[in-house]
Parts: structure tokens; C-alpha cells; sequence
């Protein structure tokens, strides 16, 4: 099984939709991919087990097969190979190569390779801190996008005079003076603690 030939056929091989027989034609395409190496070469499935895998008749495959085929999406392999793997003559299938390099970005015509799509927005695909050849062998190390001193300068702490003092304690609960004021609760008869009404007083009726 080949995960790049599966990919393809699931994704990029282009089979027109217009056809009324493009499900039939992805779906074995797709069978072939299961059995093809990582470049889309010597897939020889069974015209039984393209059937299993596509719930179509053995006629629709083998024809399916040679629409492919007129297609372009399929060539034949080299039958030396399927011979290597199936000695007898009698039961060796016909041998299908993928063209993986129709239909997609990911097998560019001419060994171009595309740019990335942040390059196309003018935006340095380069990762943070690692130096990227420029012109002429110079190379540049971009800064670092995270500054916390340049753009999230960090918050002072304020001083403690400057904190609010805590409340003193109600009487009501059984909270300490050094007790924080969501830490003052008072307990009910079934063992429930509910927010003290006089320490804070603002967290009753539902309050937020």
C-alpha cells in the first residue's frame, strides 16, 4: 500500500466530473493505489479484488480499467515484475502504473517545484532563528517574531501598598484575617458551603 499513490487518487488525479462514470473510474483508481509502491508503479490487483474493493461488477472494472488507461491515468507495468511476483502464468493480472504526475501541485511539471503559500503573500516561510540563504551566498537570520520586551512589554508588578488591603473578617464565618475573600464561606446544615453574605456580598443572588 502506498499512502502518496492513495493520496493522488483520492485527491489530485483528474478524472472529469462530467462523466457519468467518475465514481467508477475514482473508486478503482483508488484499489490500484492500494496496491501501487510509493511512486505509483506495480499495482496488479485482481479484477476479483478490484471488485471486492468497489462493490462493481467485474465488467464495470475491467472497463473502468481501459477508460483509465484512454485517460491517461494508467499505464501498463513492466510484465517482468508481476511475473517475479506470480509464477504462474495463468493467474497473473495485468500490471497498472500511476502517472502521479498528473493533477497536482505536488508532482509540478518540468521539476519546478511551487513556492510555498506563504511566500506567495510576501511572508518568510523561514522558521524563527534559523538563517535562510539570500543573494549571492549571503544569509540573513530573521528576528525572532516573539519579543516579549518589544511587543508584550511585561507588566509591573504593583507594589504592595498598592494592593487592595483584604476586608476584615465578618464574624459571621469561620475565616482567618489572612484568609482570602473567596476562601469565607459558610456551611449549611447539609454540609454546603456557600460564599460568607457579609465578606462579599457581591458574589450573592447569582452575581458574577
Amino acid at each position: 500500500m502506498s499512502i502518496e499513490a492513495i493520496s493522488w487518487a483520492l485527491n489530485r488525479a483528474p478524472i472529469p466530473t462530467c462523466r457519468k462514470d467518475a465514481s467508477s473510474l475514482a473508486v478503482v483508481l483508488i484499489g490500484l493505489a492500494n496496491h501501487a509502491d510509493p511512486y505509483g508503479r506495480n499495482a496488479f490487483p485482481s479484477a476479483a479484488t478490484l471488485t471486492r474493493y468497489t462493490r462493481l461488477s467485474e465488467s464495470t472494472v475491467r472497463r473502468s480499467l481501459d477508460r483509465l488507461e484512454a485517460l491517461g491515468l494508467i499505464t501498463p507495468s513492466d510484465p517482468a515484475i508481476v511475473a517475479a511476483h506470480i509464477k504462474r502464468a495463468d493467474r497473473r493480472p495485468q500490471g497498472w502504473d500511476l502517472q502521479l504526475s498528473l493533477g497536482g501541485v505536488d508532482n509540478p511539471p518540468n521539476g519546478v517545484s511551487p513556492r510555498h503559500p506563504a511566500d506567495l503573500d510576501g511572508v518568510s516561510s523561514a522558521p524563527n532563528g534559523v538563517s535562510s540563504a539570500g543573494e549571492r551566498g549571503v544569509t540573513t537570520t530573521p528576528e525572532p517574531s516573539y519579543n516579549p520586551s518589544r511587543n508584550r512589554p511585561a507588566r509591573e508588578r504593583a507594589p504592595e501598598t498598592a494592593r487592595s488591603p483584604l476586608p476584615p473578617v465578618c464574624g459571621q464565618c469561620d475565616a482567618r484575617e489572612s484568609d482570602p475573600v473567596s476562601a469565607r464561606v459558610v456551611w449549611d446544615a447539609d454540609d454546603r458551603c456557600t460564599p460568607c453574605p457579609r465578606c462579599h456580598p457581591s458574589r450573592i443572588g447569582g452575581a458574577r
